[in-house]
Formats: C-alpha cells, structure tokens, sequence
C-alpha cells in the first residue's frame, strides 16, 4: 500500500484517481489515426494538470495531487494497463466504469476492492464492479446495509 501524504485522505484518493481515469478514458476512448500505444504516453504527460478537474465535486487541487502521486508511483503500470484495454476493440461500447476499477483498485490500490482487500469484501460487504455485465453489484455485510424483505403480507403488519 501507497503511503499516502497527509494532505490526502482515503476518500479523497479513491474519488481523486477515480477523476483521473474519467478524464482519461474520456479522451482515449475516441478512436484516431494514432496508436494508443502514442496516444497513452503523451496523454499521462498532460492529465495531472488542475483545468482538467474544473467540473468535480472535489476540489481540483486534491485530484491533481492524487494524480500526481499516481504517476509517481505507478505510471508504467497505468500506461500498460490503459494500452492493453483501449487496443482491445471489444472495449469501445463499455463503460469506463471497468477500467476505473482496474487502476484505482487493482494496480494504484488507492480504492478498497483490489489485492487484499477483495478477500475481505463478503464479510465486510461493498459495492464492487461487475466486469460481465459493466456494472456495480451491492454486496450486503458489515459495512452495506440493506432492508431485507418481510415474509408478511401488508394486512398482517
């Protein structure tokens, strides 16, 4: 696990990451003449850059520095993983919902739900990605809590 400086909270690095990886995939998955394997390094170089968090609920400042520290740390993981899924044409009507997952939890483990954690995830419950049907399943436990339904009928309440 990444030691994370103060300034970043948990929350805030998983929604930090999860910002940049938006911004990522919204450019990447448009197709070009250029090979990804061109467009991923170039793009990395550039998406760290505060303007591009202007219109998140986060303050950019928090993502810039998420995505800063996940350059640092694991940029030649992200580039091959981003290459890797954008060269697969069988990505281009999914979600980048996938891909957030793959980088956030799996290569950054800057959100739970990757490594170690996903041993945890059946008692602990979560909400965890769906990489069949791209989207999120709600997993009950400790932490999701959910209304279970009453075998009674209306009246015999």
């Amino acid at each position: 696990m990444v030691k994370l400086p103060c300034s970043l909270e948990n929350e805030g690095i998983c929604a930090g990451c999860q910002a940049t990886v938006k911004e990522l995939s919204r450019t990447l998955k448009h197709v070009t003449s250029e090979p990804i394997s061109q467009r991923v390094p170039v793009l990395l170089s550039t998406v760290c850059r505060k303007e591009n968090f202007k219109t998140y609920d986060i303050t950019p400042s928090v993502i810039e520095e998420t995505c800063k520290l996940m350059m640092k740390n694991n940029r030649t993981a992200i580039e091959a993983t981003l290459v890797n899924y954008y060269n697969a044409k069988s990505r281009l009507d999914h979600s980048y919902l996938d891909i957030v997952q793959t980088i956030c939890s799996e290569v950054t483990s800057f959100c739970p739900g990757g490594g170690g954690a996903a041993t945890e995830v059946p008692k602990k419950g979560g909400v965890v990605y769906n990489r069949e049907t791209d989207s999120f399943d709600v997993i009950p436990g400790e932490n999701v809590k959910m209304v279970r339904p009453s075998k009674q009928n209306h009246e015999e309440l």
